[in-house]
C-alpha cells in the first residue's frame, strides 16, 4: 500500500524556494535591485502572502495589474513598499491610488494628464511607461515624441520611474530584444527623468545591458525558465497533487472518456483522478499531458473534463494504486514548463489558472 493518502487535491507552495528563486535573480543581475510581480494573485499563488514573503528578504517594490491587486497588497505590507499598477490612473481612481498609497504607471498623455491635475498625486511617486514595439501599453511613439517634444506635460508629476516592457526577451535568437533596448537607450538620453527599468525574467538572464535600475522579474520567481532551451536557473515552487478516485481493469477496444478518443489497445489499468479543466489544469493537455505515480510517468488516457482526469496507469504496481493514492501533477517530476508546453501553453497561463478548489498549503522547506 502507498504511504500517503490525499482526500482531496492539494497544491503545496514552497515559499522557501520563493525566497531562493529571488535570491538567484538578484545575484544574476550583480548589484541591480529587482522588484516582484504579484499580480494576477501572485501568479496565482497567494499575492499577500508571496509579497509579504519577498518583503522579508529585502524586496521593497512589488507591481500589480489593477487597483484591486494594489489595495490587497498594501494591506498585506504595511505602509513602507511600493507598489506600482500597471494599468495606470483610470478616471474616478485617482483619489483611491493616493489614498493607498500606489504608485501608477502612466500609459498615455490622457493618463499623466488625469495623474497631474489630481488632487494629492503631487506627493505620490509615478511611472512612466514608454512603448518601444510591444504595441500594447505605453506612450506610443507618436505620444512618446509629443512629450519629449513639451516636457512640461509632466510638470507636477513626481516621475520615480520610466519603463518599457520587451515582447521577446523570451524568444531565443530574436532581434525584437535588442531593437528594442536600442530604442529605449535613446529614450532615455532624451528624457532622463526617475530611474529606468527595462528587464522582466528573461531580460535578467540577457546581459548587465538590459538590466538599468530596477528590473521586474515575475514567472522566475514562480520557478518557471527563464532561459528557454538551456537547463532552468530557477527552483521548483509548485506541486500540484490529486488523489486516485477509482481504478478498473480494461480490455482492448474499450474506450475512455468524452468523444471517445482514447481506445484501449491492450489490456491495463485506468486510474480516474480528481482534477480537471476547472481546476486550471488545461484540457488542451488531453491525449499529450503526463502525470506521475510513485516515480513512474504515465499518460493522461482521453479528455480532460471538467472535474476529472483519467491515466493509464498500466504499469504502475498496484500496491501504488490504493485509494486516495497521490498522483502528481506539477512538481519535480512534472516540471511545470513541460506541463505547460505539452498542453500548447506556457507556465504563466498554468500556474494563474491554477482553481480555488485546491487544499492550499505552504511550507517553507527551500531547496
Amino acid at each position: 500500500m502507498t504511504d500517503r493518502i490525499l482526500t482531496a487535491s492539494e497544491l503545496t507552495i514552497d515559499l522557501g524556494r520563493i525566497r531562493q528563486n529571488y535570491r538567484i535573480l538578484i545575484d544574476q543581475l550583480g548589484g541591480v535591485p529587482a522588484a516582484a510581480m504579484v499580480k494576477a494573485n501572485g501568479y496565482g499563488l497567494g499575492a499577500a502572502t508571496v509579497a509579504a514573503t519577498l518583503a522579508t528578504d529585502g524586496c521593497n517594490t512589488f507591481f500589480v495589474a489593477h487597483l484591486e491587486e494594489g489595495i490587497e497588497v498594501r494591506k498585506a505590507l504595511g505602509p513602507d513598499p511600493v507598489i506600482q499598477v500597471l494599468n495606470g490612473a483610470m478616471p474616478g481612481t485617482e483619489s483611491e491610488l493616493v489614498a493607498n498609497g500606489l504608485q501608477p504607471v502612466l500609459n498615455s498623455i490622457d493618463q499623466i494628464e488625469l495623474w497631474r491635475t489630481c488632487p494629492g498625486a503631487k506627493a505620490q511617486p509615478a511611472t512612466i511607461h514608454l512603448d518601444t514595439g510591444m504595441s500594447r501599453l505605453g506612450l506610443p511613439p507618436d505620444e512618446s515624441e509629443h512629450l519629449l517634444a513639451n516636457p512640461s506635460l509632466v510638470d507636477g508629476v513626481d516621475v520615480a520611474h520610466v519603463m518599457s516592457h520587451l515582447a521577446s526577451a523570451d524568444v531565443p535568437g530574436s532581434p525584437q530584444s535588442a531593437d528594442q533596448l536600442e530604442r529605449f537607450r535613446q529614450l532615455r538620453i532624451r528624457f532622463p527623468r526617475g530611474t529606468a527599468s527595462l528587464a522582466n525574467s528573461a531580460a535578467i538572464f540577457l546581459g548587465p545591458s538590459y538590466h538599468f535600475d530596477l528590473a521586474r522579474p515575475g514567472i522566475a520567481l514562480y520557478g518557471g525558465n527563464p532561459t528557454p532551451g538551456q537547463p532552468n536557473p530557477m527552483l521548483p515552487v509548485v506541486r500540484l497533487e490529486a488523489p486516485i478516485l477509482q481504478v478498473r481493469h480494461v480490455e482492448a477496444g474499450d474506450v475512455v472518456g468524452y468523444g471517445a478518443t482514447h481506445v484501449v489497445e491492450q489490456p491495463g489499468r485506468i486510474a480516474t483522478i480528481s482534477v480537471g479543466y476547472a481546476d486550471g489544469f488545461l484540457r488542451s493537455g488531453s491525449g499529450t499531458a503526463k502525470a506521475n505515480v510513485a516515480g513512474i510517468e504515465v499518460p493522461v488516457a482521453g479528455r480532460i473534463s471538467m472535474d476529472l482526469i483519467t491515466l493509464d496507469v498500466s504499469a504502475v504496481p498496484e500496491q501504488h494504486l490504493a485509494l486516495g493514492a497521490p498522483v502528481e501533477l506539477i512538481g519535480e517530476h512534472c516540471l511545470i514548463d513541460e506541463v505547460a508546453e505539452r498542453a500548447d501553453s506556457i507556465a504563466n497561463e498554468l500556474l494563474t489558472d491554477l482553481g480555488r478548489r485546491y487544499q492550499v498549503r505552504y511550507t517553507d522547506q527551500g531547496a
